[in-house]
């Protein structure tokens, strides 16, 4: 496995969160929450597969923590603005999916926590990879919006 195929599908994994219609999820709380986390989180996974930071940034907590498979965390809008343009968005990806499996809504309704497994389809010279992975991500409501404001994810082991 070359260098670029290993280094993705490290990263990879489950940053990705999107794929938000998974009908046997669990979820505590109001329902109508759920629905606009899920809403948030699909939309943040097009933004992240278009590779359009502005749009994704729209997404991201001012205060917001990364913790990305074998890196410090990342801490704040301007660390993980960099993380996305200098390592996030140099993974040759062409596809990114996911699914959240739950979404618990606090009983305040300005937090959640969601958690959900990943595929990538990644493309290195003509050659296709799927790398699939999970994640465990934190949502708050801002201001009325729900901001994605941590996350952390791994890949799958290999197998075969």
């Amino acid at each position: 496995m070359n260098r670029h195929v290993a280094f993705a599908l490290i990263v990879v994994a489950a940053w990705l969160s999107g794929g938000c219609d998974n009908p046997e999820s669990t979820s505590v709380g109001n329902e109508s929450q759920e629905a606009e986390i899920r809403q948030a989180d699909q939309a943040l996974l097009r933004a992240e597969e278009q590779r359009n930071l502005d749009d994704v940034m729209d997404f991201i907590a001012p205060h917001a923590v990364f913790h990305p498979p074998g890196h410090a965390p990342i801490v704040g809008h301007e660390a993980i603005r960099r993380f996305y343009e200098t390592q996030w968005f140099k993974v040759p990806f062409i596809e990114i999916s996911g699914t959240l499996d739950s979404v618990v809504v606090g009983s305040s309704g300005d937090l959640a926590y969601c958690d959900g497994r990943s595929h990538m389809v990644i493309e290195i010279s003509g050659e296709r990879t799927v790398a699939s992975g999970k994640y465990l991500g934190v949502w708050q409501k801002i201001s009325g919006t729900w901001k994605l404001a941590a996350i952390s994810w791994s890949a799958n082991e290999a197998t075969g």
